[in-house]
């Protein structure tokens, strides 16, 4: 059975979330769902076509959380969140950008495309060395293989319970030629054979990566925002 066929797009924002980041049992943001834990945002929003839902640090105090609650109406003030959450700490980033699920069926990949294990990481040798000591925090990891050597790697940069959050790179004398794509549709396929979901999401300037999205028909439930503070 697929596991996102009875979803609703609030449904597949919160499975996000929880994928993204680790929280407390109140859903307070506590850290980057990562084996280094870095630091979680301030403020993440979710939003969709049914509803948004808000999350937020364990350290924003009551009083801006109930702020941040008024001021994340729709249409979205971005500088005016951006205001309030200075009033706590220095901002030192903003994203925001869509957020996609995969079709039922993604297409058959290319036989290049394929699985790296422990046994095959030489592959990731001249382009994504820094990705063989920490591939089993990666799994499923996807490449894209010419002439014995990844030229796309398509892996899982958080894994949760029900999710997982594609990662995507492509050595930069190979970008532009569909071997991304085909690395994403055998990450995917993966992803849902664990009994996952795979979750595919970038900012809004990044139009390599949105291109990707488009070419592999993926199906966009909501858009992200996160506003990280200076720790």
């Amino acid at each position: 059975m697929n596991p996102i066929s009875n979803l609703s797009p609030m449904d597949m924002m919160k499975i996000q979330a929880n994928t993204l980041y680790t929280m407390d049992n109140q859903k307070r943001l506590l850290s980057i769902n990562e084996p280094d834990a870095g630091q979680a945002p301030a403020f993440f929003i979710g939003i969709t076509s049914v509803g948004q839902c808000f999350y937020y640090h364990e350290q924003l105090p009551s009083d801006l959380i109930e702020e941040l609650g008024c001021v994340a109406e729709l249409p979205l003030d971005v500088a005016k969140l951006i205001w309030r959450v200075e009033t706590f700490k220095p901002v030192k980033s903003v994203w925001m950008g869509p957020a996609y699920t995969f079709p039922e069926t993604c297409g058959e990949w290319h036989p290049n495309a394929q699985l790296i294990e422990s046994h095959r990481t030489f592959l990731l040798e001249e382009h994504f060395p820094e990705l063989i000591e920490r591939l089993h925090e990666k799994m499923p990891v996807a490449v894209y293989v010419m002439k014995n050597s990844a030229v796309a790697v398509c892996c899982s940069a958080r894994v949760s319970k029900q999710g997982a959050e594609a990662s995507l790179y492509t050595a930069p004398n190979f970008r532009g030629q569909g071997y991304a794509a085909e690395a994403v549709k055998c990450w995917q396929y993966h992803v849902k054979e664990s009994g996952r979901i795979p979750i595919y999401s970038t900012s809004w300037d990044n139009i390599a990566s949105q291109t990707v999205a488009r070419k592999l028909g993926l199906i966009q439930f909501g858009v992200d925002l996160s506003i990280t503070t200076t720790s």
